[in-house]
Order: C-alpha cells, then sequence, then structure tokens
C-alpha cells in the first residue's frame, strides 16, 4: 500500500485502490499473494483477524463478492465468539460489498 499525496510510487504496478482515500495505492498482484497467505494462517490458527485481512484485501483490488463472502465468514466467527467490534466490522464490510 502506497499514500503519498505529493508523490507517485516508484516502480511499476501501481494502481488505485478501488477502496479508501483518494491517492490509496496498491500492487494486485502482492495484495493477492497477502491475501493467500492469510488464507493459509487462518488454516493453521482460525482467528479473526486473518478473515478480516482477507475480506480487506478482496476489497482493495476491487472483487466485491469475494470480500462479501469473507465479511459473512467472519461476521459469523465473531458472533460465535461474542466479540461485537470485528461482528460490526464485518457488518460495515458487508455494507460497502
Amino acid at each position: 500500500m502506497h499514500r503519498t499525496a505529493n508523490r507517485e510510487p516508484k516502480g511499476k504496478g501501481w494502481v488505485s485502490c478501488a477502496v479508501g482515500v483518494e491517492g490509496m495505492m496498491c500492487k494486485p498482484d502482492q495484495v493477492e499473494e497477502a491475501i493467500e497467505l492469510f488464507k493459509i494462517a487462518y488454516e493453521v490458527f482460525p482467528d479473526m483477524v486473518a478473515l478480516n485481512q482477507v475480506a480487506i484485501g478482496y476489497e482493495v483490488i476491487g472483487e466485491k463478492h469475494k470480500a462479501a463472502d469473507y465479511f459473512a465468514r467472519l461476521k459469523q466467527h465473531a458472533e460465535r465468539e461474542n466479540n461485537d467490534i470485528y461482528t460490526r466490522a464485518a457488518a460495515a464490510g458487508l455494507a460497502r460489498c
């Protein structure tokens, strides 16, 4: 991720994020790599943080249907653990998608 209002990021492959503040940029191939790593992390240790990162990653690169699937999984997980913060975060993510 890159955000600097007064200069473009260096290197190739930078694009504007599908969501976020103006000027936020990412490299979709690296976001996709991070998504895959967070999926593996969730398989090893099922933690809501990993689900949230996968959902946000998909949202950032504009894959709203996949993001919505992971926000729904996050909401279910958070409700099972009675975690109000992540339940609300998942609901907000679903609303955006």
